[in-house]
């Protein structure tokens, strides 16, 4: 378990260096344009099982991510959720320590990819309302 929270936060981290950004972190200290959001997902009686450890919107992609320690073995349920990730579209990966680099090009070429903005800012355009309201500052 140690090992997976020490990954988890060379995660985090690199998220940080390509304007990836935790739920609620102050625009202030944000040393790189936004280019995403993130949020760590805890195990536990509220929380129902399975859940990718951390879930992110990059680039207006949704990326989820299950750290786990070289040695780990995800469970059968992080399969399941995992692959229905993927199968709607987004992109769901168990990642390992010895991955990272791989992880590291994934993430890049989500953010530099712009074929979708447009079309995704159209959408959200013609589709909002005062009934479903699209926030922005």
């Amino acid at each position: 378990m140690a090992e997976e929270k020490l990954f988890e936060g060379q995660i985090k981290k690199y998220f940080h260096s390509v304007g990836i950004y935790p739920a609620g972190f102050p625009s202030d200290r944000m040393k790189v344009e936004m280019v995403g959001w993130y949020t760590k997902i805890w195990g536990g009686g509220f929380q129902k099982s399975g859940i990718p450890d951390l879930i992110c919107c990059v680039n207006g992609v949704m990326l989820a991510v299950e750290v786990k320690a070289s040695n780990g073995r995800p469970s059968e349920l992080q399969k399941l959720n995992i692959n229905r990730i993927n199968t709607s579209g987004g992109i769901g990966v168990f990642l390992y320590p010895e991955g990272f680099d791989e992880f590291k090009n994934l993430v890049k070429g989500v953010i530099d990819c712009g074929i979708h903005i447009p079309a995704l800012i159209a959408l959200k355009n013609a589709n909002a309302s005062s009934k479903c309201v699209i926030f922005k500052e």
